[in-house]
């Protein structure tokens, strides 16, 4: 009873939005703001309660993109009117029965089949209107969606342009000589002195300016499940059994208990199994069960159905809210005792172990949280006794508290000099190669060969290739020289090509076209898939999304 109402008040107290982050004491309604779009944390829990019951074991952080998805998805069926008429719904009401009654026994007729008339004959029944109710309001929602997604499709058309490049880098082949000058070579050309490092870090201060950061100090409280949560997955595996013992079904048991959806396995050979799972199926007879296994994710029960083949019920120790709201107490008790004794005292009272991050800046915040927009807020404004968090991550909660300041700094040459002459390198290696590139090219608009240009400096690499694709030179040396190779006929030389790690002059000795096969239609295939994910990506990736869950400790 007391677990019950303690979990009721921690829910309510997550309802109401206290800000618990330690940056401002503004109470929150909304777990998000998707593109303006508030989602009241009330709103949120109702629909992961709804996932949770259509998706088994699925986790808080899918919940949290379907919701994200599903908020894309109502301002997309807004912004263009996407609507459905009565005459549509009753159309597909008439038309396609709910998969329950579709799949009821009661529905088929004498071969089997499914029978459509009992199915209209239902439909005027009055008994059905509140189903009928239901299902027609999941339609309005669902219908526009679909309508949607049809547009969507059509938006993968490949122009014919498209479809003759894509053609083209299968069936054109070449016989290709490139002179290539590589960066690594060029670098042993020339030294940087200590005067011309200084003269260049002189001219370059504000590149080596050093902004204010600091380092915090933080602990980390493991989300990790109960001795409560163990007790009630062990209960739910034993609750199995029980019914298998009278008598039931083990596939038809499993599909309604198990935490995962996928009941029936089949795999070759042993080595198909887990190797926790390898022992135990290899000592079952056809038809036998298994006792409780212990397995990575909780407790496991299979049936051996023959050879390669197993049903699978499985209980997951899941992190109850019960639990979750544990370690939030814990979480708060913590700040309040730092708060009054000490962020590292605390600490040692509660056996956690404090560490340190490395200097952070507001402007660049790398750290492993899910809210680093609040973190570096939290930077910005720290001061001695503030504490931060907690800040949700993989695996648990942080909280952080200011551990010393670095203010901003212009450090001397002496102290940088490796960081100065890196920064040379870089520019003076793309000068020179781009230098010296141009000069291979004049000898060649001279009357050298490439064979000649190669033959007298050891600088070059000279890389005949023969029978290649256009696409496997794209892939294997990049879209521009590619895009340079493209537009050369046989006996033609390309201007210098100065790409990220080598510069190119491109012969094209040869080109060829081959037949077109079947084979080569994936590739038009992958294009259009790859054009309607990058569109729906688009399209249901937030510009702005404020995301509070860290607010809800959840």
């Amino acid at each position: 009873m007391f677990i019950a109402l303690a979990g009721f008040l921690l829910l309510i107290f997550f309802q109401w939005g206290f800000n618990i982050m330690g940056i401002g004491e503004e109470r929150e309604t909304d777990i998000a703001i998707v593109d303006g779009t508030p989602v009241s944390y009330t709103e949120y829990l109702r629909f992961a309660q709804q996932k949770e019951m259509e998706y088994r074991g699925i986790s808080m952080d899918d919940i949290w993109m379907l919701m994200i998805e599903e908020v894309m998805w109502q301002k997309l069926v807004q912004q263009e009117e996407f609507g459905v008429t009565d005459e549509e719904i009753l159309i597909m009401i008439r038309g396609n029965p709910p998969r329950d009654i579709y799949e009821s026994e009661y529905f088929r007729d004498e071969n089997g089949e499914f029978d459509h008339n009992k199915y209209l004959e239902l439909l005027r029944a009055p008994q059905s209107r509140p189903w009928l109710i239901e299902y027609e309001r999941n339609l309005r929602k669902e219908l526009p969606r679909e309508k949607l997604r049809s547009l969507l499709a059509t938006l993968g058309w490949v122009s014919p342009y498209e479809d003759s490049m894509l053609i083209a880098e299968q069936t054109t082949r070449y016989d290709v000589t490139v002179l290539m000058l590589a960066y690594f070579r060029v670098r042993k050309l020339f030294t940087i002195s200590e005067e011309d490092a200084r003269a260049y870090y002189n001219r370059n201060r504000e590149k080596f300016s050093r902004p204010e950061s600091k380092i915090l100090k933080y602990i980390f409280f493991e989300r990790k499940p109960s001795s409560y949560d163990t007790t009630e997955a062990r209960e739910g595996i034993e609750d199995f059994i029980a019914r298998l013992e009278e008598g039931e079904d083990f596939l038809a048991v499993a599909q309604e208990m198990s935490d995962d959806s996928v009941i029936v396995r089949e795999f070759e050979g042993e080595t198909g199994l887990q190797p926790y799972l390898q022992d135990v199926y290899s000592g079952l007879k056809n038809g036998a069960v298994s006792g409780v296994i212990q397995g990575p994710h909780g407790y496991e029960v299979i049936m051996r159905v023959g050879p390669g083949k197993i049903y699978q019920m499985k209980k997951n120790i899941d992190v109850s809210r019960t639990t979750l709201g544990d370690i939030y107490e814990r979480v708060m008790a913590f700040k309040d005792a730092a708060r009054e004794v000490g962020f590292d005292s605390t600490a040692i009272e509660f056996d956690l172990q404090v560490r340190t991050t490395y200097p952070l800046r507001t402007d660049k915040i790398v750290f492993p949280v899910r809210d680093t927009a609040s973190l570096a807020a939290f930077v910005k404004n720290a001061k001695r006794d503030d504490i931060g968090g907690p800040f949700g991550s993989l695996g648990g909660f942080y909280l952080f508290a200011l551990d010393s300041v670095i203010p901003a700094a212009q450090p001397s040459f002496e102290e940088i000099i490796a960081q100065v002459e890196a920064a040379m390198d870089k520019e003076f290696v793309r000068e020179k190669s781009d230098s010296i590139i141009n000069e291979y090219y004049d000898r060649l608009m001279a009357g050298a060969t490439m064979e000649d240009v190669a033959r007298g400096d050891s600088l070059i690499i000279y890389s005949p290739n023969k029978d290649a694709t256009l696409g496997e030179m794209r892939r294997s040396m990049g879209d521009d020289f590619a895009g340079a190779l493209a537009r050369l006929e046989p006996g033609q030389r390309s201007t210098p090509l100065v790409g990220e790690w080598a510069a190119y002059i491109i012969r094209c000795d040869a080109k060829r076209d081959v037949p077109f096969d079947s084979s080569m239609i994936a590739a038009l295939q992958l294009k259009r898939q790859y054009r309607v994910q990058q569109l729906t990506m688009g399209i249901f990736e937030p510009d702005e999304l404020k995301d509070k869950r860290d607010v809800f400790f959840e």
